[in-house]
């Protein structure tokens, strides 16, 4: 995930918000679950920016959407901590953070906070849509790098 795709989602939540009168967080992260870009709006929770970072690490940890976690806490709690143990911080099954694929591979994630579920979500999914040309640039330009 390139600087120009994390703030081309950055700018399409902030006017998803706009148009819905919600006052949203997001983070945007690489693949790997380390943070590109995260912005919180003018009038958003103190505290959604960090959230918004452990749906968006969440989802591109487990390469899957943040809220499709709860049937996994809930049918086998034992994996989900045994896979929690082991990552740098407790994932969450709070929905809103929503993996990003180019071409089928997965490039990042973004994490939306400060609405109900459903407009987090909803915030995400309009991003990511908004942003397809520039993810799809942004991916094909990105260098080879190591962990």
């Amino acid at each position: 995930m390139r600087l120009a795709g994390a703030e081309a989602l950055l700018a399409a939540v902030r006017e998803h918000a706009g148009n819905e009168a919600l006052r949203l967080s997001a983070v945007v992260v690489d693949g790997r679950g380390h943070e590109v870009a995260g912005a919180r709006m003018d009038g958003a929770t103190w505290f959604t920016l960090g959230v918004a970072r452990g749906k968006a690490r969440t989802a591109a940890w487990f390469d899957r959407a943040s809220g499709d976690l709860a049937a996994l806490r809930a049918t086998y709690p034992e994996v989900f901590r045994l896979a929690g143990a082991q990552l740098p911080e407790p994932p969450t099954d709070l929905p809103g953070g929503v993996p990003i694929h180019v071409d089928g591979v997965l490039v990042g994630a973004i994490g939306v906070s400060g609405g109900t579920p459903e407009h987090d979500v909803a915030a995400a999914l309009a991003a990511i849509e908004t942003c397809r040309a520039v993810l799809r640039d942004s991916a094909m330009d990105e260098a080879p790098h190591s962990s």
